[in-house]
């Protein structure tokens, strides 16, 4: 997990600066796709916590949290103007109706942050509720703005 990390975050660490050319809506695309592999990481195990699949850690739990908010926080970075082409899944609806799309990125980012400090308490009856409130962001903005 920790190489993961460390990849990911090098993978991040690229940055997106404000002219872009042609290598950086690649790099944009890498980007945002380094982010959410970050918070699909991170997710998992705590899924499995929350559904009892795996025991419940809650130092795991609460790293896994802040790990995600972390991501979630950088994520948005990624979706330059630009960077709708190439190897992405975005569906161009992000740039279409971009307003709605902050909207929901921001909400998602407002609950990973939630999430993180719920779980520095390590009380799962306070976490589950946040939890989910996370994954239902995550399957709306990819209902409307991710292709399969």
């Amino acid at each position: 997990m920790k190489a993961l990390k460390i990849a990911l975050t090098g993978a991040l660490a690229l940055g997106i600066s404000g002219v872009a050319t042609a290598d950086q809506y690649e790099d944009a695309i890498k980007y945002r796709q380094a982010a959410f592999t970050l918070v699909k990481g991170n997710f998992g195990p705590m899924a499995g916590m929350v559904k009892g699949e795996i025991p419940f850690d809650s130092a795991a739990f609460a790293e896994h949290a802040t790990n995600v908010a972390a991501a979630a926080a950088m994520a948005d970075d990624g979706f330059i103007d630009g960077s709708d082409m190439g190897d992405t899944k975005a569906k161009d609806a992000v740039w279409e109706n971009r307003a709605e799309f902050d909207k929901l990125m921001g909400e998602f980012q407002q609950l990973t942050q939630e999430l993180a400090a719920v779980a520095k308490g390590g009380n799962m009856d306070e976490i589950k509720p946040k939890f989910a409130a996370v994954g239902k962001t995550c399957k709306g903005c990819h209902d409307d703005f991710k292709s399969k």
